[in-house]
């Protein structure tokens, strides 16, 4: 999905995937050189939710291969003092975040909860860090995915530039 993203994009000459354990990366890239890093990594816990058969989806639904604590510790790494770090994650996971991005001195300046609408609990978050950053968290307004009739609202799609 990641190779077709950029191809659709024209993009090839600005961007290279790397398929392998995040808990590798380390041996392929250098460490404190990157800016940004953005991740969306397994939501549920080995031991949680129904596991897929299919072994892909099910690296990429629970922490198997690698645990939330495992893409916080190398992202930190990555990251150059003051890069940023944006993370899609589950509401129900926001504790055990907080805690790890500040064990790995990422400091949590932006939260930001999606909900599937205005009547619906957030399913989503999305959360901005900053390495060796100072604390100091703001709670953004919610983003609401879907109107009551079932469109897009007009912030999702300025988002995806469709307005």
């Amino acid at each position: 999905m990641a190779k077709r993203s950029i191809e659709l994009n024209k993009l090839e000459n600005r961007f290279k995937i790397i398929n392998c354990n995040i808990k590798d990366i380390g041996q392929i890239l250098e460490c404190n050189y990157f800016d940004v890093i953005v991740t969306n990594p397994p939501y549920k816990k080995i031991q949680t939710g129904r596991l897929n058969e299919n072994k892909k989806k099910l690296i990429s639904r629970h922490e198997v291969e690698a645990s939330l604590d495992d893409f916080i510790n190398i992202s930190s790494k990555m990251l150059k003092s003051n890069g940023e770090f944006y993370m899609v994650h589950r509401p129900d996971r926001l504790a055990d975040i907080i805690e790890a991005l500040r064990r790995y001195k990422l400091e949590p300046k932006e939260l930001r909860f999606v909900h599937p609408n205005k009547d619906k609990a957030p399913n989503m978050l999305l959360i901005k860090a900053t390495k060796n950053a100072k604390p100091f968290l703001r709670v953004m307004e919610p983003l609401y995915v879907y109107n009551a009739d079932g469109s897009y609202t007009n912030e999702i799609l300025e988002i995806y530039n469709k307005k």
